[in-house]
């Protein structure tokens, strides 16, 4: 037997493609769902403590007043929400790309690494060409021989 806790993979399904996610993200995404079918349950329960209907509640006696809130009665009422479901898929998209940066970054010589990292950290041409003991002109060459090699290799992210 397996002693080993399987990790469970989470996916969401965006343009009919299931892409993995992780739990994090998949509880952000799915949480409104779950948030509409928890007051849809809410509604279906009788004034009587714990008891839900079996039949159809609008001809019980029992059941609760007052009506369900919606999110087009808060539209209606000028509150807009907030479209979650892009923001996840725009955090999904960024993960993929982040994933495929990192692994194109690994691809490179030890040189073109410190180049990228030295650029991310904000130092100037100047100073990189003083840490590397070139001039700054072959700096920019080599930035720009180096950022369009992962513009090639990040080509479908356009």
């Amino acid at each position: 037997m397996n002693n080993q806790k399987e990790e469970k993979q989470y996916y969401i399904t965006i343009d009919g493609q299931e892409i993995p996610v992780s739990e994090e993200v998949y509880r952000a995404y799915k949480r409104p769902a779950w948030a509409e079918h928890k007051r849809e349950e809410r509604g279906k329960r009788c004034i009587i403590a714990g008891v839900r209907c079996k039949k159809d509640c609008s001809q019980c006696p029992h059941r609760q007043t007052g009506s369900a809130l919606s999110i087009e009665d808060f539209s209606e009422d000028g509150f807009a929400p907030a479209d979650l479901s892009a923001d996840v898929e725009e955090i999904v998209a960024s993960r993929i790309l982040l994933e495929d940066l990192f692994k194109a970054l690994e691809e490179l010589d030890p040189d073109g690494r410190l180049l990228c990292q030295l650029v991310s950290e904000g130092q100037t041409e100047r100073s990189i060409a003083e840490h590397f003991g070139i001039s700054q002109v072959a700096v920019g060459k080599r930035k720009k021989k180096l950022f369009a090699h992962l513009r090639e290799i990040l080509g479908d992210w356009k």
